[in-house]
């Protein structure tokens, strides 16, 4: 990793090198935003969905990034270029900036960030989860849904999970009904249908969610965003989580199990979907 190169408020330099501002607005209040994105062969994977996602972010939080979507590709390519990775994650990071005086009067030039990394390789074809009750964390939920860089409830949970033997924990909130993932959102199949929880619970609009949604449609597969209650997890046929860097990833709990028939076709689907948009 030292030869990693970074992008960091308009220089490109090694990762080792890489400094942030101790008045930087994301590490003084954890104010900013991050799109995690994913490129094959070199080539970016859905990129404008992404960039789509995160100006809904920056209006949402009145943050001026004063960069068109040319220039925002233009920067993540040359980080790939500058790079030896032929496949891999790619984390824009956009904060408020270097703040002086009250942060709520600052409107200064935005802090832009871009990281490069390896997608991590899972040695089974299913990972197990665990559910957690979020009440137990301090798990932040915006309204309307941003990719804030508040996650220390769900790194905590994340750390449980793995030290209880699980890949990734999966939250129900005070009322008992299925939110997502630490770190990625869930489907379950029942009945060959596709079910994931609302968007009106505070989940996060994930771009492969929607993609796989998207996938599933096209193979008139039935979709339902709804209200999941924790309680009928076990009456589910099939599960599998999502996210940026996973793609789609069969999951499995304690005392239940799957032929995941359907999860299978969709997995089929998405890689090809992936190898065809990034030849």
């Amino acid at each position: 990793m030292s030869d990693i190169i970074v992008f960091i408020n308009g220089k490109f330099i090694p990762l080792k090198n890489g400094k942030v501002s101790f008045r930087d607005a994301a590490f003084q209040f954890g104010d900013g935003i991050f799109e995690t994105i994913r490129f094959e062969n070199r080539k970016l994977f859905l990129v404008q969905k992404h960039i789509n996602r995160l100006k809904k972010s920056l209006n949402i939080l009145d943050l001026d990034l004063n960069k068109t979507d040319s220039e925002i590709k233009k920067i993540l390519n040359e980080v790939i270029r500058a790079n030896k990775l032929n496949s891999g994650l790619l984390r824009l990071m956009i904060t408020r900036g270097n703040i002086d005086g009250k942060p709520w009067d600052y409107k200064g030039e935005a802090g832009i960030y871009v990281s490069i990394r390896n997608i991590d390789k899972i040695e089974s074809n299913k990972v197990k989860v665990l559910f957690y009750n979020e009440s137990n964390y301090p798990i932040i939920r915006f309204n309307p849904a941003i990719k804030s860089m508040n996650y220390m409830g769900n790194m905590k949970a994340k750390k449980d999970a793995k030290n209880q033997g699980a890949y990734e924990p999966i939250f129900y909130n005070k009322d008992g009904l299925i939110t997502e993932c630490a770190i990625r959102n869930i489907f379950f199949i029942k009945e060959k249908t596709l079910i994931t929880p609302s968007l009106d619970l505070g989940v996060l609009p994930g771009i492969m969610r929607n993609t796989i949604i998207e996938i599933a449609k096209n193979l008139n597969i039935k979709v339902e965003e709804t209200l999941i209650p924790f309680e009928l997890v076990n009456d589910m046929d099939e599960a599998f989580i999502s996210s940026t860097g996973v793609g789609l990833l069969p999951c499995y709990w304690d005392n239940w199990e799957s032929n995941y028939q359907l999860t299978n076709t969709l997995l089929k689907k998405l890689n090809k979907l992936i190898d065809n948009s990034c030849k």
